[in-house]
Order: structure tokens, then C-alpha cells, then sequence
């Protein structure tokens, strides 16, 4: 454990494309608070969007990374439950337990929510503290690198949960980045019949099969909505989940999905985006947003215990903590097309 004068590496982002690794203070835990030692933390495409500043939703001086698991090293004042040695897999958001919408069992939308990595520091460090209620035991099945995925995996259990779907139906997801393709296992726990999934990368399409999907649109070379609405007799599908969040895949969404279908949002790159609101009126449309979790978080951790799902090949880079600041980078550029990068404290 470190002491309060032993400095701790960890990525600071302290401008848009500046996040370099940085010796900083020792966190200690405070009461109901646990320390955590990193083992292993997910690179999120909302980190390497919020490194550009293009959402505007990280900032300067926070260390970000809210997918992340390791060993409680010390307990603070007040905290049970928890033993120094325990594996845990931390739940990135705070809420205050307190407020309408936690009452009504929707943490997730805490008026007051705060999240680890984004509003207070998180796991691109050796070592961070965190409220002991939001590290969950992680079991000895799951690996670390697989534990990074735990939030992932989460979203996209609830994106598909809060989707109604029918045992049978067509589902489309647009975008196959990590949260699109555990997206796919997602439906596929649900009993969708049909998935298809639209991306730009050939090599992530490739993946897109390999996790499950049906069909594949490569969405450089056909029309998304044309290929959807001609591979469903012309009516579209029953649910499109958008996992983007640019104004084109949100647009195709609304476009592509039959009338009274469903649109779930859960790309969140872009501030705003335009939609043809006239379609969603006039054909009956309903679109809803996805955010983070809420049940979802535990049944993730047992998915990937019982091995009903497998997330490893979404891995492809594994790097050691001081890579970071240059492979967040390259993410960034566009020049690293790795579907998941896991970094190791």
C-alpha cells in the first residue's frame, strides 16, 4: 500500500490531447471509502472522446478510467463488507440513494450522480480510492483483463433490456465498436432472432460474426437504410439500437426501423445530433435513450463467471500502463483500430 508521501503513477488528462503519465499524490481512503490497486482498466471511447474535448464531459486535472477492477489494499473509517485482498470490480457511478429517481430504483439517473473517472479520479492509476459500495466482488473465474469489461458489457445488457423485443425479432445495431458488439450478445440473451450489425471497419464486422451477429453491412460500400428496409421485405427492423452517437448512424436509425418500431440511443459521442422528426411522428417511431445500468452491473459480473458470455475476443491490445498516453492517442487519431485496449497499472 502506498504511503501518504510515496507518489503513485496514473494518466492526468490536463488539456484536450494532453493526458501524459504523471507521479501525483497517494489516494487514501476516506471513510466508506476502500483503496483499490488497479489490475487492469478498459480504454472507453467516451475517455478518448472526452481526451479530444470534443464532449466536453471530462475535466482537466481528473484521472479518468471507470472500467476497472483489482484488490482492495486498505479499508477506510466505517467500512464493512469488504476485506484487504478482495477482488473487486468497481461500479463507475455514485448516486446519493436519496434523491426521486434513485428512490423510484433508478441510480443510474441520480439527480445528484457523480462517476468515477469522470467527475472524481479513477483506475488509469496504480492505486484509487472509492466508496466501498461501489467496488462488487469480482469471483475467481473471471480474469482481470475480463473484469475491465464488466462496465461495457452492463451497458449493453441494458440498452437491450430496455428495448422491447420479441422473441424472434430483427434487431440492428449501428456502430461495432465494444459497446455494439457486447451489444450483440446482449440480443442474443434476449432472444432476438435476427441481428444485423452496420460499421465502416471490415476488420470489426469480421468480429461482428465472430460475436454472434447474423449479418454484417459494411457501411463504406451499401446504404444502411436502403440494405436494412431490402433485407426485411421492405418494412424494416423491429428495434435499432444506435451505438454511435453521431447525427448520421442516429438518422439511419429513425430511417431504418419499421413503422412502431423501436430506436434505443446509446452512442453518446456528440452533444447534439439532427433527426427527421416527421419520420418518428408519422410512422409512430419511439426512440429512447440508454444510460449506464442499473441491475445489469451484477448480472454482468455473472455472465461472465458461468461463461455465458465470452468477451476475450474483443481484447486486442493489452499494454502496461505507461502506454497510454500514446495509445489513447492513436485511438484518437484513428491511426489504432484496436476494439478494446486494456491497460495494466
Amino acid at each position: 500500500m502506498p504511503t501518504r508521501r510515496s507518489p503513485v503513477r496514473a494518466l492526468m488528462f490536463e488539456a484536450p490531447w494532453q493526458m501524459p503519465l504523471r507521479e501525483v499524490e497517494a489516494p487514501q481512503p476516506g471513510p466508506g471509502e476502500v483503496l483499490i490497486r488497479v489490475r487492469a482498466a478498459g480504454v472507453c471511447g467516451s475517455d478518448v472522446h472526452g481526451f479530444t474535448g470534443s464532449t466536453g464531459r471530462r475535466r482537466p486535472g481528473v484521472i479518468m478510467g471507470h472500467e476497472f477492477c483489482g484488490t482492495v489494499e486498505a479499508l477506510g473509517e466505517g467500512v464493512s463488507g469488504h476485506a484487504v485482498g478482495e477482488r473487486v470490480v468497481v461500479q463507475p457511478i455514485i448516486s446519493d440513494g436519496t434523491c426521486p429517481e434513485c428512490r423510484a430504483g433508478r441510480p443510474n439517473l441520480c439527480l445528484n450522480r457523480r462517476g468515477i473517472g469522470w467527475s472524481v479520479n479513477g483506475g488509469y492509476a496504480e492505486f484509487v480510492s472509492v466508496p466501498g459500495q461501489n467496488a462488487l466482488p469480482l469471483p475467481d473465474e473471471v480474469g482481470w483483463q475480463e473484469g475491465a469489461l464488466v462496465e461495457p458489457l452492463a451497458v449493453a445488457l441494458h440498452a437491450a433490456n430496455l428495448t422491447p423485443l420479441s422473441v424472434g425479432d430483427t434487431a440492428v445495431v449501428l456502430g461495432a465498436g465494444p459497446v455494439g458488439l457486447l451489444t450483440v450478445l446482449a440480443l442474443r440473451l434476449r432472444g432476438a432472432g435476427r441481428v444485423i450489425v452496420s460499421d465502416l471497419s471490415g476488420h470489426r464486422l469480421d468480429l461482428a460474426r465472430r460475436m454472434g451477429a447474423d449479418e454484417v453491412i459494411h457501411a463504406g460500400e451499401v446504404d444502411p437504410v436502403e440494405t436494412v428496409r431490402a433485407r426485411t421485405g421492405g418494412r424494416g427492423a423491429d428495434a435499432v439500437l444506435e451505438v454511435v452517437g453521431i447525427t448520421a448512424t442516429a438518422r439511419q436509425s429513425v430511417l431504418m426501423v419499421r413503422n412502431g418500431g423501436n430506436v434505443t440511443w446509446v452512442g453518446n459521442s456528440a452533444p447534439a445530433v439532427e433527426v427527421p422528426m416527421q419520420e418518428v411522428v408519422t410512422r409512430e417511431v419511439t426512440v429512447r435513450g440508454a444510460y449506464a445500468f442499473v441491475e445489469e452491473f451484477p448480472r454482468a459480473v455473472e455472465l461472465l463467471r458461468s461463461e455465458r458470455v465470452d468477451v476475450t475476443p474483443l481484447i486486442e491490445l493489452v499494454a502496461p500502463l505507461a502506454d497510454g498516453p500514446v495509445l489513447v492517442h492513436d485511438l484518437a487519431r484513428g491511426t489504432l483500430d484496436a476494439v478494446k485496449v486494456v491497460l495494466e497499472p
